[in-house]
């Protein structure tokens, strides 16, 4: 009787294990939409951006985004031989601008697995700007590169549907830049201003 009863345990399957049915949670996410900045040339910037778990409430966020736009002088002018209005370049110029932001974000309520989340978190951005002119533009030629850094501070919230995930946030950019003014019979002076901007940001991810 006890033969008979192993062997026909061994036929049976044995039963499911609720632990192994439960998919593991998803520490990585990668996401894509539009940051926005009002710090210089740019306003909006198409990111893309990696993002890990490190606990069940910390993340970081790592991300890059670029903008690249004709910086141009055109006119309208009458063809005479046409009668039609045309639009002529005056002089070319190009705005070439990247951005690198990484992000630090601690999740309020209710954890990052849950379907809606609240975070804050603060991180650093670099802005490489490069802006040019030709001699025949109305300033004359200019080629300028500036590189900003500000520190950021945002408040935001995050929808989760499956392994799909919407995250938006918003708060402040802030930019330390030097200051120089000149004192009639002294050395040039200068000194150091933190420079106060909003920021935000909308992007669809995706984890795995």
């Amino acid at each position: 009787m006890l033969l008979l009863t192993s062997i026909i345990s061994l036929l049976l399957p044995a039963p499911a294990d609720s632990t192994a049915l439960t998919p593991p949670t998803a520490r990585r996410a990668l996401y894509l939409g539009v940051h926005r900045a009002e710090y210089g040339g740019a306003t909006h910037y198409p990111s893309l951006s990696y993002e890990w778990l490190l606990t069940d409430r910390w993340a970081m966020r790592v991300g890059i985004g670029g903008v690249h736009r004709d910086a141009s002088t055109y006119t309208v002018l009458l063809n005479s031989f046409t009668g039609e209005y045309e639009r002529v370049r005056l002089s070319r110029g190009l705005f070439n601008s990247a951005l690198v932001s990484t992000q630090l974000r601690y999740f309020l309520w209710p954890q990052r697995k849950a379907a809606a989340g609240l975070f804050v978190g603060g991180g650093l951005q670099v802005v490489a700007e490069e802006f040019q002119q030709d001699s025949n533009s109305p300033g004359g030629y200019v080629s300028d590169i500036q590189v900003h850094a500000p520190v950021t501070a945002r408040v935001g919230y995050q929808l989760r549907k499956g392994r799909w995930l919407l995250s938006g946030s918003s708060g402040y950019d802030f930019t330390a830049r030097r200051e120089s003014y000149v004192v009639p019979g002294r050395p040039r002076k200068g000194g150091m201003d933190v420079h106060v901007t909003t920021g935000a940001d909308l992007q669809v991810g995706y984890a795995f």
